[in-house]
Order: C-alpha cells, then structure tokens, then sequence
C-alpha cells in the first residue's frame, strides 16, 4: 500500500518558493517547446521557408531514383541482351532469370516510393533472380554490370522495405 504524497511546488535555489515562475501557454500534449537554433529568437514569427532547416531524402526515394538509373543503364544493353539470348542456352537461363528479376525490381521500387515498408517480397525475389543470372551472363564483361546493380540495389530495397517494429501496446502501458 502506498502512502499518499504531498503537493508538488517549484521551490528556488534558497529553498524559497519560486513567485516569478509562469506556466507556458501550450496544447496540454505538446510535452516540448519548438525547437530554436543556438542564439535564435522566437518573436512568434513563423520562419520563412529559406530558414527552414533541409531534411535529409529518404532512403526509400534514393533506393527508387538508383533503380530508375539501374533502368536506364539496363535499357542501353538491351540489344546486347537480345542478341546474346538467341545464342546458347547459358544465355536463354541468364535472360529467363534476370527478365523476372528485373520486373520484380522495379515493381518493387514503385511499392516502396509509393507506400513505405512494401514490396520486400519483390525485392527478395528480385535479387535471387539477378543473383543466380549475373554468372551465366559472364562477370568480366561490361553487359554483366547493371546485373550486379540490379541485385545490389535488390539487397538494398530489401532493407529498405522491411517492416518498422512498434512497440506492443501492453508493453507500451509499462513504466
């Protein structure tokens, strides 16, 4: 059982109550005060959008924009990869897996732009297939690299696409 406790009052260095002290007028929920630069005044002024601090970009949107460039770096090649496709069977296996793959990737890209923590499947699936492709279309030639681009940005959406954990809302209640 516990004790009931007294009032709680601000009290100043001398141990004297503290009279100059006045509550700051804000929503009961805002537990912090706006956020001020060192030696910044607040005269109540909204700051104009050229002193607005920048944000950084979000990893999702840099994933998307390298898989657009990953596209266009693809997209040179593509007559090669044509060509190279009606010749041996090692190459018919590359274009069979890192057609997919390619598909996947930038489905992938545009869920995870679109709505964050989505399309992780995709991008699993995406470097599985570029994975298992690059060495059938030979690792030393210049046609191979945005291949390997493709799975690394694959990796990279994976990563990115991952569910945010949240705290359950029992353990949530707990001090």
């Amino acid at each position: 059982m516990t004790s009931p406790r007294p009032p709680l009052r601000l009290v100043g260095r001398d141990g004297e109550d503290d009279a100059d002290f006045e509550p700051v007028e804000r929503e009961p929920h805002d537990l912090h005060p706006p956020y001020l630069e060192p030696g910044a005044v607040d005269d109540g002024e909204p700051a104009s959008e050229e002193d607005a601090p920048r944000t950084a970009l979000s990893p999702r949107f840099v994933v998307a924009a390298l898989v657009v460039f990953q596209l266009l770096a693809a997209s040179s090649y593509l007559g090669k990869y044509i060509a190279l496709t009606q010749g041996d069977d090692q190459f018919r296996f590359a274009a069979a897996m890192s057609l997919p793959a390619s598909l996947c990737l930038y489905l992938g890209a545009i869920l995870l732009a679109l709505r964050p923590g989505r399309g992780r499947v995709l991008f699993i699936v995406a470097a599985a297939g570029f994975g298992l492709s690059l060495p059938a279309w030979g690792v030393g030639y210049g046609w191979s690299w945005p291949i390997a681009f493709g799975a690394i940005l694959a990796l990279a959406g994976a990563w990115f696409a991952r569910a945010e954990v949240r705290p359950d809302d029992a353990s949530a209640a707990q001090p």
